[in-house]
């Protein structure tokens, strides 16, 4: 074995030990030996993309290339492990390049062969380049232009996993699949600087929404002061609101503290004061003729005294 054949060997192991740590902790992104560039490849296969295809790509699988000018990148790859190609949905390995256009990576995930019950690991592994693959950090602030942040949960993750990345067409097509476990894909995704992520067909992923229209959402919700509230929904709920419980406040007070009300002819006095529950009266009491007139407690005449009733009953004895 020569000098550079050993060199070329520990890479590759140190290449797989690197993706099976990707695999175990999905959603971190972990950094392979950069690979030197090969002058016989492929322009649509850049160094580090080709080194994770090699990892498994042999004699003993399938895989299929999808990308404008795949017949190029097939020839080689076949030449170089000597590999089948087929059609994409029976290829046990799918290379998307980095170049791909959106349509194509997302007929790509989209077509995968997802395995069975009975065999699910006949499920395909998808080889995606991307152009820039990066850490979050903990605070959430992403600083790289144009990529979208992706959040991994599912074993291997203890809470949520975030990465950034420029494309998201893959993560659409695999959320449309709709694949219930254990069938499925799996994805890795490979920039040219050698940075790798891997997305398991067990977790569960969602894209989190850009910076910029999560403000965007925040001013419509809680305008800055100064701001006119007729203009503003969210400002109009609460002033209508607010309007209907001072309403319903006043409405009490007046009918609890009402002025006295004068007395009616025959009546013994007047009542200090009206305590009637705002819809008391509605209903007539039981017991009462249908048209007959209901009395208040104000103006109704009250009770004889005790002995002007005795005495009556004297009278007529």
């Amino acid at each position: 074995m020569t000098i550079r054949e050993d060199a070329d060997l520990h890479r590759a192991q140190r290449a797989f030990r690197c993706v099976l740590d990707a695999f175990a902790h999905p959603g971190t992104v972990h950094q392979l030996v950069p690979a030197p560039e090969n002058p016989a490849s492929p322009v649509a296969l850049d160094a580090s993309l080709e080194l994770v295809v090699r990892l498994f790509v042999d004699q003993a699988v399938t895989f299929c290339v999808a990308d404008s000018e795949s017949d190029a990148v097939a020839a080689y790859l076949t030449s170089e492990t000597h590999a089948r190609r087929v059609s994409l949905r029976d290829a046990d390995f799918v290379v998307v390049p980095a170049r791909a256009d959106a349509q194509t990576a997302s007929e790509a995930v989209a077509e995968a062969c997802r395995g069975t019950l009975v065999s699910p690991e006949k499920g395909a592994t998808l080889l995606m380049g991307c152009a820039r693959l990066a850490d979050v950090p903990e605070s959430g602030e992403v600083t790289e232009p144009a990529v979208h942040v992706v959040a991994l949960q599912g074993p291997g993750v203890e809470h949520e996993n975030r990465f950034a990345v420029d494309r998201v067409d893959w993560l659409r097509a695999r959320d449309a699949r709709g694949d219930e476990f254990p069938c499925g894909i799996e994805i890795v995704l490979v920039d040219p600087e050698g940075r790798i992520a891997a997305v398991p067909r067990s977790s569960s992923a969602r894209r989190l929404a850009d910076p910029a229209s999560d403000l965007a959402r925040d001013a419509a919700t809680n305008p800055a002061p100064g701001l006119d509230p007729s203009t503003d929904p969210a400002s109009m709920f609460h002033v209508k609101q607010s309007t209907q419980c001072s309403a319903t406040k006043e409405q009490m007070f007046h009918v609890k503290h009402s002025e006295p009300v004068p007395a009616m002819p025959g009546a013994s006095g007047a009542s200090p004061r009206a305590e009637i529950s705002v819809g008391a009266g509605c209903c007539p009491p039981a017991g009462a003729q249908q048209g007959a007139p209901t009395q208040s407690p104000d103006n109704a005449t009250p009770a004889a005294p005790a002995a002007t009733a005795a005495s009556a009953a004297k009278g007529v004895r």
